[in-house]
């Protein structure tokens, strides 16, 4: 139980056990020199538990002696052995804190000197230390700073954190451990374990990952005894390594293991790979901050700005953020657009009359030009300029700046500031502006990439269509809905016929491309509002909201000649697949969701019975 449970409240009972089993074997086989196995045994659980645990142990091993002790023979040499035991001990775990205190001194970085904006004084670059009241710092409050302002915003610890949380949850990993290069070695910086629970080692096989600059995955690291690169309390067996890359440069690796044999497949190597470049974005943004310091030695602090551009993962929100720091910094109208496909929608606007979001084309306008070139662009004076400035009408204005959200080259959105003043924005001004929509770019990836996490959460991955889990909590919401309302709403089980014949015959690979095939027809055949969703091998449902019997067996007749007319093919011939598809409707006497499943299931049944490739009413059933 404390081996497979890891319950702490077992650990006396279960290294007393172990100490019994030692000295009973002494006793049996008349070998005392075996009681030296007491030695390591005790050097080996300083390892894995605490001071209290190992004395408590100390003070019961003296009752396996009991013997020798009542006998009279060779007390002292008893005593000497006990207190040596004790001694051994003790330099173990003393031996084991230095450890720990050398591992948390690796993963520090508050040992960094005191930054030039902590409290008690702001001091620039390179300059000499001022007091806070002093007149060339009341000349800087004048100023519209923004390095402060990202410092308070980004917190690289917490978010890194999060990300190897994330994806320990998503690939069902026992640990994922994230080590920065430094040189020709690699420093642990974080992890989903305790602090303390991952000791960087010497060597190892993460040290080939991030040499090759290759992803790799083992799968029997501890019957080959290999050197994974660090130590952790529970036994690795399967690991799976991927180097975190900035273009050619290896910033470091992020692991993650398993006691599991075999527990990781190219799949986990893909998601984690996408967390790797997750987390070179925040190292990118980590490294920079230095820089943007140097750049703007004049710069202390943005006052009473909003820190929410960073923190979010509302796109509204951070829209809105985005405009009232572009409009803190530089106040004119603002109107950003975000990119959908090759079109934009006014997402927000700041300073113009309110305007319906609507998608727009930027064909024969300015924007044209600026989403071809993908550069800032500042037109001083724009009186003269022919083309139009603005997919819609825009009156006095007289200069504008044109600023494009980029990440990795992917055109995100378009930031627009139109003053009617001529010459309205400083090369200072311009400078901030574009820090301030680097933050936007990374916060606008951010969210598309949690939102891309969440939707992966929900779906099928064979099909597409959402996961079982995801159908039962909206027929869940659904239910309670119509309790309330009263609208018709139905559900279809449907079933494809003899699909084992199927995957028997053409093989798993043509019955994945049967199941795709028939969910792409599900999905094009049902209404927006309706809900599919892969409920079990090679069932599927479909939640048909504000439908009532006769309008699901309707549908499921569509649905039934869509699949029925739909060829598949493999390599020597063609064949065609049916359905069977059992409905259900709500009635007044069904309280509970599971009522109106289980009559949609006893309907396929009889569909399927009474010789598939049919559609069947549970009330027709039930007459």
């Amino acid at each position: 139980m404390h081996i497979l449970r890891k319950e702490k409240k077992y650990s006396i009972e279960f290294l007393f056990s172990l100490a019994l089993l030692i000295e009973g074997s002494v006793q049996a086989f008349t070998i005392p020199w075996l009681r030296m196995a007491y030695f390591p045994f005790m050097v080996f659980i300083t390892v894995f538990y605490g001071l209290k645990t190992i004395i408590f142990l100390l003070l019961l091993i003296p009752f396996l002696e009991l013997v020798n002790f009542m006998n009279g023979e060779k007390i002292i040499e008893e005593i000497t052995f006990i207190l040596s035991l004790a001694v051994t001990a003790g330099m173990s775990l003393f031996l084991k804190d230095k450890m720990k205190k050398t591992n948390m001194l690796y993963g520090n970085k508050n040992n960094l000197p005191e930054s030039p904006f902590s409290k008690g004084g702001m001091v620039a670059i390179g300059d000499s230390p001022r007091k806070e009241g002093s007149d060339e710092i009341k000349s800087f409050n004048n100023e519209k700073v923004i390095s402060y302002y990202f410092e308070s915003m980004f917190k690289p610890d917490e978010e890194i954190k999060e990300l190897l949380m994330a994806a320990k949850n998503i690939i069902f990993a026992d640990s994922v451990n994230l080590f920065m290069s430094s040189g020709s070695s690699l420093s642990f910086r974080c992890s989903t374990e305790e602090s303390g629970g991952i000791i960087p080692s010497d060597g190892g096989v993460i040290y080939l990952c991030i040499r090759e600059k290759k992803p790799l995955i083992l799968s029997d690291i501890s019957e080959k005894k290999l050197e994974v690169g660090y130590l952790k309390k529970d036994k690795i067996s399967s690991l799976v390594a991927v180097p975190v890359m900035d273009g050619n440069f290896p910033l470091g690796v992020i692991t993650a293991d398993s006691a599991r044999f075999h527990a990781f497949s190219s799949a986990d190597s893909d998601i984690l790979q996408m967390f790797s470049k997750q987390l070179m974005r925040i190292l990118q943004r980590e490294r920079i901050y230095p820089q943007i310091y140097r750049s703007h030695t004049t710069l202390k602090v943005l006052h009473e700005e909003s820190s929410k551009l960073l923190s979010s993962l509302n796109m509204d929100v951070i829209a809105q953020s985005l405009t009232d720091g572009a409009y803190r910094i530089a106040p004119s109208e603002i109107v950003f657009f975000i990119a959908k496909g090759q079109e934009f929608e006014i997402l927000h606007h700041k300073g113009l009359l309110p305007r319906e979001k609507k998608i727009s084309s930027f064909k024969s306008t300015l924007l044209d030009m600026i989403v071809k070139n993908k550069e800032p662009f500042y037109l001083s004076d724009v009186r003269h300029y022919r083309s139009p400035i603005m997919p819609f009408k825009t009156d006095n204005v007289g200069s504008v700046f044109v600023l494009p959200l980029l990440y990795e080259k992917e055109l995100l959105g378009i930031l627009a500031l139109l003053s009617e003043k001529i010459n309205a924005l400083s090369p200072y001004q311009t400078e901030l502006l574009e820090v301030l929509g680097n933050q936007a770019s990374t916060s606008i990836a951010n969210a598309r990439f949690h939102a891309e996490i969440e939707r992966l959460a929900i779906t099928d991955g064979l099909t597409g269509l959402f996961n079982h889990r995801h159908f039962q909590e909206r027929l869940s919401l659904e239910f309670s809905r119509i309790n309330r309302f009263s609208e018709p709403l139905s559900i279809l089980i449907i079933d494809i016929d003899h699909f084992k014949q199927v995957n028997d015959t053409y093989g798993h690979p043509v019955g994945d491309v049967v199941l795709k095939g028939v969910a792409d027809k599900i999905r094009g055949t049902i209404r927006n509002i309706d809900i599919s969703a892969r409920y079990g091998g090679e069932e599927l449902a479909v939640i048909l909201i504000g439908t009532d019997e006769r309008g699901a067996m309707n549908m499921a007749e569509r649905l039934r000649k869509a699949v029925m007319n739909k060829t598949f093919s493999e390599e020597k011939s063609t064949f065609n697949v049916t359905i069977s598809i059992g409905i259900s409707t709500y009635t007044k006497g069904i309280k509970r969701k599971e009522e109106l499943i289980e009559k949609a299931d006893k309907a396929l049944y009889q569909a399927k019975r009474s010789g598939r490739n049919r559609s069947i009413l549970w009330n027709e059933i039930s007459k």
